[in-house]
């Protein structure tokens, strides 16, 4: 039996997920079939669970413990549902199968997300995505960077903004020169902000 250790986490960046898109690209719900599907890191595989698929759902099938526990069987089957495509075919969608204080959940999702005993929408594990945990400095800060080495420049703050790329139309440099301004003020705020807020916990304790 393969084996799954769920960790609750608060950012689903920080939880092992189940994609039902990529594994309709691989071609793994078009007929019955059982495969394995790990999670690695650093090229080390962590965590693996047991597949089942049919069209209309799939059954996972791994191990999981809480803190302090022994490892525990677990079996969890999930509805997959199928709508049609704008331009013809059909995408599934994940309906989420976890029932919190007896309210069955349901939701059709891309990903569900192993932040417990069983897999379940960002939403039932109230999970935030990283950037929204960001401070308004961090994600100034972050968006000016991007934006600095998507014109072949430099991510520090202390260098020129870089000159436009060659090849590149003077709207569109003109542009991301305003986009870059406008982040960095907000970093700017968002470090005073911070400054002030430190110097008045400081202040207090003095």
């Amino acid at each position: 039996m393969a084996r799954y250790a769920g960790g609750g986490k608060n950012t689903v960046e920080g939880c092992r997920s189940i994609d039902v898109l990529e594994w309709h690209r691989r071609g793994y719900l078009r007929t019955p079939r059982w495969f394995s599907w790990a999670w690695t890191r650093d090229g080390e595989r962590v965590a693996s669970i047991n597949v089942e698929t049919q069209r209309h759902s799939v059954s996972l099938k791994y191990r999981s413990r809480s803190y302090g526990e022994g490892w525990n069987d677990v079996e969890q089957r999930i509805t997959i549902a199928w709508t049609p495509c704008r331009f013809g075919g059909e995408r599934p969608w994940f309906a989420c199968s976890v029932a919190a204080n007896g309210v069955y959940c349901g939701r059709r999702v891309t990903k569900l997300y192993g932040a417990g005993r069983l897999f379940a929408c960002r939403h039932c594990y109230r999970l935030a995505y990283a950037s929204q945990q960001e401070s308004a400095h961090q994600r100034g800060l972050g968006k000016s960077q991007k934006i600095r080495m998507r014109l072949d420049g430099s991510a520090s703050m202390l260098e020129e903004f870089p000159d436009k790329p060659k090849g590149m139309h003077w709207r569109t440099y003109e542009r991301w020169r305003r986009v870059h301004d406008v982040a960095e003020e907000r970093s700017n705020r968002g470090l005073m902000g911070f400054v002030e807020r430190l110097g008045r916990r400081t202040s207090g304790r003095a």
